[in-house]
C-alpha cells in the first residue's frame, strides 16, 4: 500500500533551487540529532553501569550519564556528515537541511505521527501476546522497566531525533549510495529499497546489546526484538524515502507515544 499520493511525493522530494552548502546541511541535522542524544541524561542509568557505580562513588550519577551521551553524540555527528554528503544524491531529503520542499509539512508530520502511534499500539499488542512465552526474566524486566514523564520524553527525543539521524540520514544514505553504485543508476529504486531494509536490520540489531545487558537472550527473544524493531525500521525508512527525514522522525517519536499509551491504558 502506498503511504502517500503522487502529489505528496513530488512535494516532499523536490529540492529547492540552490542546494545549501555542505556545512549548512550537516550542521542543521547534527544540531537536531545532538538534541536527541542529550535527552539520554533523562534516562536512569543502565543496570550494568549502575551496578559498577559504587566503585566510582566520586562520580555523581548525572556525570556518568553525561559521559554516556558522548558515544551517541559522536555517532550522530558522523551520521550528519555522511548524510549531508550523500543523502540528496540518492533522492533522500530533509527539511532542516534545506534539501526538501514540503508546503504541507504540518499535514505530512501529522500523518506520519499517526502512522507512528498506530505502529506503537500494534507493536505493544504483539508484545503483550508474546510476553507469556518469553520467560520469567523477561516478564520481570518488563514489570520493573523505568517509566514516567522523563523517560517518555527521553524516548521521544532520542528515538525520534538521534536514532533517525544515525540510522536513516547516515546509515541508510550510505547504504543507498553504495547499492546504487553497485547496481547502476537505472536500478535506483531497488538500491534505495535495499537501503531501507539494510538500515532497518541495523536498527533492530542495535537493540540486542542493550537487551543482553539486562536479561539472558533466548532465540525467541532475539527473534522478537529483530522482527518488531525491523518492521518499525522499514516503515521509518519508507517515510524517509517517500517524504523526508522529518516524517521518519515524527513517526519514530510517535511510536513511543503509542507504546506508552498501551502500557498506561492496559492492566
Amino acid at each position: 500500500m502506498d503511504l502517500i499520493t503522487g502529489a505528496d511525493r513530488r512535494a516532499a522530494t523536490a529540492a529547492p533551487d540552490g542546494l545549501p552548502r555542505f556545512r549548512r546541511r550537516a550542521g542543521a541535522v547534527a544540531a537536531v540529532g545532538l538534541a536527541g542524544a542529550a535527552a539520554l541524561v533523562l534516562q536512569p542509568l543502565p543496570p550494568d553501569i549502575a551496578a559498577r557505580l559504587p566503585a566510582t562513588a566520586e562520580w555523581p550519577a548525572f556525570a556518568v550519564q553525561a559521559l554516556l551521551v558522548l558515544n551517541p553524540a559522536l555517532l550522530v555527528t558522523v551520521a550528519a556528515l555522511v548524510g549531508a554528503a550523500l543523502a540528496h544524491r540518492v533522492g533522500l531529503r530533509s527539511l532542516v537541511a534545506g534539501t526538501a520542499s514540503d508546503p504541507a509539512w504540518a499535514r505530512t508530520l501529522a500523518r506520519s505521527a499517526g502512522v507512528g502511534v498506530a505502529l506503537g499500539l500494534a507493536l505493544a499488542a504483539i508484545d503483550s501476546l508474546l510476553k507469556p512465552h518469553l520467560g520469567t526474566a523477561w516478564q520481570q524486566l518488563v514489570a520493573t522497566r523505568p517509566s514516567g514523564a522523563t523517560v517518555l520524553v527521553s524516548n521521544l527525543l532520542y528515538g525520534g531525533l538521534a536514532e533517525e539521524v544515525m540510522l536513516r540520514w547516515g546509515a541508510m544514505s550510505l547504504m543507498a549510495s553504495v547499492l546504487r553504485r553497485l547496481l547502476g543508476a537505472r536500478h535506483h529504486g531497488p538500491a534505495v529499497g535495499g537501503a531501507v531494509v539494510g538500515a532497518a536490520v541495523l536498527f533492530a540489531a542495535a537493540h540486542l546489546p542493550v537487551l543482553a545487558a539486562q536479561v539472558e537472550l533466548t532465540p525467541l527473544l532475539v527473534t522478537r526484538t529483530l522482527v518488531l524493531n525491523g518492521v518499525a525500521g522499514v516503515i521509518y525508512g519508507v517515510l524517509f524515502w517517500r517524504r523526508h527525514l522529518e516524517a521518519a522522525m515524527a513517526a519514530h517519536a510517535a511510536t513511543h507515544l503509542g507504546l506508552w499509551a498501551w502500557s498506561t491504558l492496559t492492566p
